[in-house]
């Protein structure tokens, strides 16, 4: 009845959207607080896991916040990989994609860390609108972000002539409300495009899908004990989201003798000589504001993965977390000792029985890929293609048997605050903490996510 009242009454929509502005704006000054008063020795940028490094909370537009990569569910010869840009956006607030930053999905299925296949997508403005009460189509808002936007995306291969998959493709504008941007759902679906040969491919915004338990959050951030609370992010975020068949993303275009990829996403921003400086970069989800030291995480933004093993950081940072320590003290609970082989399998090798790590399973690392070669430790996002999707899927993955969730790919409802918590404090290879977060708490998504591709759900308000 309310929604139906405020669709008949202009002012009560404004009246509306101005509560929602003001709490949402109060949840993040109070979040932005917090991080403030806690200081550098506490990791303050890390506030939220959407914000790894001082140079993404300076420039949020080319933060990424997430990335998920999951064998497509209701098509499972596909994979989707989505990459969250532009955390806390505030509803009924536009905002858009920078014009001077190349934004990367990368695919690596040889275990080299060199990127076999990469997603491009790159932003330009269309020019000044006309007012969206007036086309009843775009978004429009104050004189500084009046302006469409529309992309461009490109496949690089090493050794090939760059192929452009969409040229002037439609960008999902920010949810401005239904007297700015009506019809929404039918905007969602015209940024919902094919690619060539097989595929989709969505650029918009979004509900973001993150969340964990509060407890798990402040725990594997600061070592910090805080009521154990489902919480979601109730703002949004900028999707980049690609469906292709996995014979693309495959070495050989063979997913079944090579069924193994890894994935991670970037940032690049043009610098006044004409040239892209990486800026940004992730894989799996808490990495770098975890296991890296506060020091050295705007460094690992601008690594490349083939530079890992020789940097004296990433290895060494994996084998041992100072965060298990701190953990320690604050939960009462034990860490192992390092080095931690444990966790350099999760994250730098994936899982597998060929290089004798703990683990004894063979998962998602590309030595399983058959013809695989110049295989070196990497951080980033691992998916085995071949894992059957799961008819129920558990919100701590391989944790608890579902070997086709996180760290096996990352769903988007996988608890990986959680996980990647119990993982720090020694599961699966030792007995860990498993009772220190409540296992009872449910999956508390913001907005719930869709059975189709996007999948991520639409704009909250």
């Amino acid at each position: 009845m309310m929604l139906n009242l405020i669709g008949r009454r202009p002012w009560l929509m404004a009246a509306a959207a101005s509560t929602t502005v003001l709490a949402t704006t109060v949840l993040a000054t109070t979040v932005l607080a917090g991080a403030v008063l806690l200081g550098p020795a506490m990791n303050a940028v890390t506030a939220t896991s959407h914000w790894d490094a001082p140079g993404t909370f300076k420039d949020k537009v080319i933060d990424a916040s997430d990335l998920y990569a999951f064998t497509s569910p209701d098509k499972p010869d596909t994979v989707t990989i989505v990459a969250n840009y532009i955390p806390f956006q505030i509803p009924y607030k536009p905002y858009q994609f920078d014009t001077n930053v190349q934004y990367d999905l990368h695919i690596d299925n040889t275990g080299s860390g060199k990127a076999a296949i990469t997603y491009r997508w790159t932003f330009r403005n269309k020019g000044f609108p006309v007012p969206s009460l007036l086309r009843r189509e775009h978004q429009a808002a104050g004189p500084e972000s009046l302006v469409e936007q529309s992309f461009t995306l490109t496949k690089l291969r090493p050794g090939r002539p760059d192929q452009t998959l969409i040229r002037d493709g439609y960008v999902g504008p920010s949810d401005m409300g239904i007297l700015i941007t009506p019809g929404y759902q039918g905007l969602r679906q015209k940024a919902v495009l094919d690619l060539p040969g097989g595929g989709k491919v969505f650029t918009g915004q979004a509900a973001d899908p993150f969340f964990s338990d509060n407890k798990a959050v402040n725990l594997l951030r600061f070592g910090i004990p805080f009521p154990p609370i489902a919480t979601g992010v109730p703002m949004n975020v900028d999707s980049l989201a690609i469906q292709v068949p996995k014979s693309e993303l495959a070495l050989g275009g063979d997913p079944t003798a090579n069924p193994v990829v890894g994935v991670w996403t970037t940032a690049a921003r043009k610098s006044l000589n004409g040239e892209y400086k990486q800026v940004s970069r992730l894989g799996n989800p808490n990495f770098n504001e975890v296991l890296i030291p506060f020091a050295s995480r705007d460094r690992f933004n601008g690594m490349r993965p083939q530079d890992d093993a020789g940097s004296g950081l990433v290895v060494e940072s994996t084998r041992d977390p100072e965060q298990a320590r701190t953990v320690e003290r604050q939960a009462g609970v034990k860490a192992p000792a390092p080095p931690r082989a444990d966790l350099e399998e999760i994250y730098l090798t994936g899982l597998t029985t060929k290089r004798g790590g703990p683990l004894k399973d063979d998962l998602n690392s590309q030595l399983l890929n058959r013809d695989a070669s110049g295989f070196t430790s990497t951080e980033q996002l691992r998916l085995n293609m071949s894992t059957p999707v799961t008819a129920k899927p558990h919100k701590y993955g391989y944790l608890k048997g579902d070997k086709q969730g996180y760290p096996n790919g990352r769903r988007l409802t996988d608890d990986v605050v959680t996980v990647n918590l119990r993982m720090l404090l020694g599961e699966p290879a030792g007995p860990g903490a498993p009772g220190l977060i409540d296992e009872n708490n449910p999956v508390y998504l913001t907005a719930p996510i869709t059975g189709s591709f996007p999948y991520v759900a639409l704009p909250v308000h």
